[in-house]
C-alpha cells in the first residue's frame, strides 16, 4: 500500500472518529441573552414589531439571572411596555433547546393560560428555529401538542396552566417554574396554599431549580409580587449616570412641582426632562437612553451590583458571590416603546380620577398601589366649606335624598347633582321618635316633599329618596315607601361584594311590592373616598355648606371609616372598618345609589338636566306641588 493510500485512509477513520464523537458532543454553553440575540424571534402575534431579537440594556441582566446555573428565584416588578412577556417567551426556547429543560409557566387562570400557549408559545415554537426543529408534530393534532403541555424530541415537556385549581400544582416534576402576572393570583390555592409554595414545590428535585415570578403590582400590603420580591436577596435598580455631572441614580417620577425626577411646564408634556437628584440639571428622553449603555443594576439592601447579570461586584468594586435570590424593578421610562410625553399625558389625564391614578402607578411606575382610606382629615373637609348663594347654589340640578333608619331616629341628608356627578351636600338633620308609630314617618314625609330654593328663585324637588331597610324596621320602611310612591321612595339594603354596581335596581318588584335595591356598598365608598379628595370644584367634587348641620361633628363622622386588608384563612379579604359613628359616610352612598339609580334606570341625564324646576308661582298651587313632586 502506498504512502498516499494509507494517508487517506487515516484521514477516512479521522473523519468517521469525529462525527462519531461529535453525536456525543455539546456545543459551547451560551447565556440567556447569548442564545436570544442569536435565535429569538418577536413573532407578529405577541409584538408590535416583529423581527429578530435584540436584547435592550435594561434587559439584560434579569434575563441572564434567569439563565443563571447560581440563581433559584428571579422576582422582576415591572411596569407596562418593557418587554417582559418576550423575554418569558426567550427564557422558555433556551430551557427548551439550549439547557433541555423541563418547565411549567403558571397563568392566573385557565383562560389566560389558554391564550398565552397560543399567542407566545405556540408562535414561539414556529418562529425559533432551533425550537422548531425539536417539535415535529408542530402545526398537527398530537399527543405531544396540546393547548396545556407540548413534548419536544430531546424529551422535555412543557406545560403552561392556570394557577387557580390545586391539581395544576401536583404531579409535575420540573427544572423552572414562572409565575407570570403573579399579583394576580389567588392567595390560598383552593385553601392548599399559596400559589409561590405549591408551586416551588415542583422544582425541588431538581439539580438546577429556578423560580421566575414577574408581573406588575397592584395594593402595596397585600401585593404577591412586592412581598416575593421584598425578601430577595438583592433588590436591583437599573442606575444611569446624569449626563452633566455623571453620578448615578435610578429614574425616579417626582412630578411637575417635585425638586427633582421628571418635571415640565405648566400642563405641557412637551417641555417634560429629567431633572438630577445630584445637581439639578435638565436631561431629555433621548440623552438618558444612551446612558443606559453603561447603566448598573445597583442592590438598595447591600450595593452589590452589576450589568450582565452574569458577574455581581460589592460596594468596592471586588467580584462579590453570586445571590440566590434577587428582584428587579424596572418601569416605562426606561422603555424605547413610549414616550416621557405620553407618560406625562397619562398622569395629567390621571388626575382627580382614583382608580386611573391607580392603573397608572401600577402599569406604569410599576409600583404597588397604597391604599388612601386613611388619608382624609376631616379638618380639610371641614376648611373648604362654602357660603351658598341660596339652599341650592345651583339652578339646573337633581335632588335626592338618603334616610339612615337607626333604632331611635331616622338619620336625612338631602344632596344636589350637578353634571359629571359634581356633587353639593344641601342638608342633613336626625328625626327622633317612634319608628313603629306613624307620627315620625309623617315627619319624614312633610320632608321629602319639602321644597328648596336655587339663587334665581326656583323651587327645587328632590326627584327620589333611598332608604336603609336592613335594620329592625324593614316593615315600616317598606309600607312607607308603598305609600310615597314605590319609584319615588326605593328601600336599599347593603352587599358589600367587591366589584358589584353602586345600585342593583330591580326590573320587577319584589313579594312585597316594593322596587328592593341591592347596593354595592363598596364600590360606592371606593368612589366616594376617591371623590372626596378631589382638591378642584368639577367632576366629582362634593361641595360642603357653611352650616350648623355641617359641623366638625359632622366631617369626623363623614371619615371615620376607613379601608383595611386582612387576610382570612389565607385569602385577601378587604374590608370597611369604622372607628366611630360613620352615618354621613353611610348617607353619601346611599345619595350616589340614588342618583345612580336616575340616571340608569329613570332617564335622567346631569350632562344635559332639563329646566323642569318649578317656579315660586307655580309652586304656591298646593294642588300642584302634590302632583308635581316627584315628576
Amino acid at each position: 500500500m502506498s504512502t498516499s493510500q494509507v494517508s487517506r485512509r487515516l484521514s477516512l477513520i479521522r473523519s468517521a472518529v469525529n462525527n462519531v464523537l461529535n453525536q456525543f458532543g455539546r456545543p459551547e454553553p451560551l447565556s440567556l441573552v447569548e442564545w436570544a440575540n442569536e435565535n429569538f424571534y418577536l413573532s407578529s402575534e405577541s409584538s408590535y414589531l416583529e423581527g429578530r431579537w435584540e436584547t435592550l440594556p435594561f434587559q439584560t441582566a434579569p434575563l441572564n439571572a434567569i439563565g443563571h446555573e447560581d440563581i433559584r428565584e428571579v422576582n422582576f416588578l415591572k411596569s407596562a411596555r418593557v418587554g417582559y412577556s418576550q423575554m418569558i417567551r426567550a427564557a422558555v426556547g433556551y430551557f427548551i433547546e439550549h439547557k433541555s429543560r423541563n418547565q411549567i409557566l403558571y397563568q392566573p387562570g385557565d383562560t389566560q393560560a389558554a391564550g398565552f400557549m397560543k399567542a407566545h408559545i405556540e408562535t414561539m415554537i414556529r418562529d425559533v428555529p432551533v425550537v422548531k426543529a425539536l417539535a415535529p408534530w408542530i402545526g398537527k393534532k398530537h399527543r405531544d401538542n396540546t393547548l396545556e403541555a407540548k413534548r419536544f424530541s430531546n424529551g422535555k415537556q412543557l406545560w403552561v396552566l392556570g394557577g387557580t385549581a390545586a391539581r395544576n400544582y401536583r404531579e409535575k416534576s420540573v427544572d423552572a417554574v414562572y409565575y407570570d402576572e403573579l399579583a394576580g393570583f389567588d392567595h390560598d390555592i383552593e385553601k392548599e396554599g399559596d400559589p409561590l409554595t405549591l408551586g416551588d414545590k415542583r422544582i425541588e428535585g431538581s439539580v438546577f431549580p429556578k423560580s421566575v415570578r414577574g408581573s406588575t403590582p397592584k395594593v402595596a400590603g397585600t401585593c404577591m409580587i412586592t412581598r416575593a420580591a421584598s425578601t430577595a436577596e438583592c433588590f436591583f435598580r437599573f442606575h444611569l449616570a446624569c449626563p452633566h455631572c455623571g453620578r448615578e441614580q435610578h429614574l425616579k417620577w417626582g412630578g411637575k412641582g417635585a425638586e427633582f425626577g421628571f418635571k415640565w411646564v405648566d400642563d405641557d408634556p412637551t417641555t417634560v426632562a429629567y431633572a438630577c437628584e445630584h445637581c439639578a440639571c435638565l436631561s431629555g428622553q433621548q440623552d438618558m437612553v444612551e446612558q443606559q449603555q453603561t447603566g448598573r443594576w445597583i442592590c438598595e439592601k447591600s450595593g452589590t451590583w452589576t450589568r450582565d447579570g452574569l458577574a455581581y461586584f460589592d460596594k468596592d468594586d471586588k467580584r462579590a458571590d453570586t445571590p440566590e435570590s434577587v428582584a428587579f424593578h424596572i418601569w416605562t421610562a426606561y422603555s424605547p416603546f413610549t414616550t416621557w410625553q405620553q407618560i406625562v399625558k397619562d398622569w395629567i389625564k390621571a388626575q382627580g380620577d382614583l382608580s386611573k391614578l391607580k392603573t397608572f402607578v401600577n402599569t406604569t411606575l410599576g409600583e404597588a398601589w397604597e391604599e388612601t382610606g386613611d388619608a382624609i382629615e376631616p379638618g380639610s373637609l371641614f376648611m373648604r366649606r362654602e357660603h351658598y348663594r341660596a339652599e341650592v347654589p345651583v339652578d339646573d340640578c337633581i335632588l335626592t335624598a338618603a334616610v339612615d333608619v337607626q333604632d331611635d331616629r331616622l338619620e336625612l341628608q338631602v344632596e344636589a347633582w350637578g353634571a359629571g356627578e359634581e356633587n353639593w351636600k344641601i342638608s342633613y338633620e336626625r328625626l327622633y321618635g317612634d319608628l313603629s308609630r306613624s307620627e315620625i314617618w309623617d315627619v319624614l314625609a312633610k320632608r321629602l316633599n319639602q321644597p328648596f330654593k336655587t339663587p334665581s328663585g326656583v323651587l327645587v324637588n328632590i326627584r327620589l329618596a333611598a332608604i336603609d331597610s336592613g335594620g329592625h324596621y324593614t316593615d315600616e320602611v317598606y309600607a312607607f315607601s308603598r305609600q310615597q310612591g314605590a319609584r319615588r321612595v326605593i328601600p336599599i339594603k347593603g352587599h358589600s361584594v367587591t366589584g358589584k354596581p353602586v345600585a342593583d335596581f330591580p326590573r320587577q318588584k319584589n313579594k312585597k311590592h316594593v322596587y328592593l335595591t341591592m347596593l354595592g356598598v363598596d364600590s360606592a365608598k371606593e368612589i366616594i373616598t376617591a371623590r372626596l379628595q378631589i382638591a378642584d370644584p368639577g367632576e366629582g367634587y362634593t361641595h360642603f355648606p357653611v352650616s350648623q348641620q355641617f359641623d366638625q361633628t359632622y366631617f369626623d363622622h363623614l371619615t371615620n371609616e376607613r379601608k383595611v386588608t386582612t387576610f382570612e384563612k389565607g385569602r385577601r379579604v378587604i374590608k370597611w372598618v369604622a372607628k366611630g359613628r360613620q352615618e354621613p359616610f353611610d348617607l353619601s352612598v346611599y345619595n350616589l345609589a340614588a342618583i345612580r339609580i336616575l340616571q340608569q334606570h329613570m332617564g335622567i341625564k346631569l350632562d344635559a338636566i332639563p329646566h323642569e324646576q318649578k317656579t315660586a308661582q307655580q309652586a304656591k298651587s298646593p294642588e300642584r306641588r302634590k302632583s308635581n313632586y316627584w315628576n
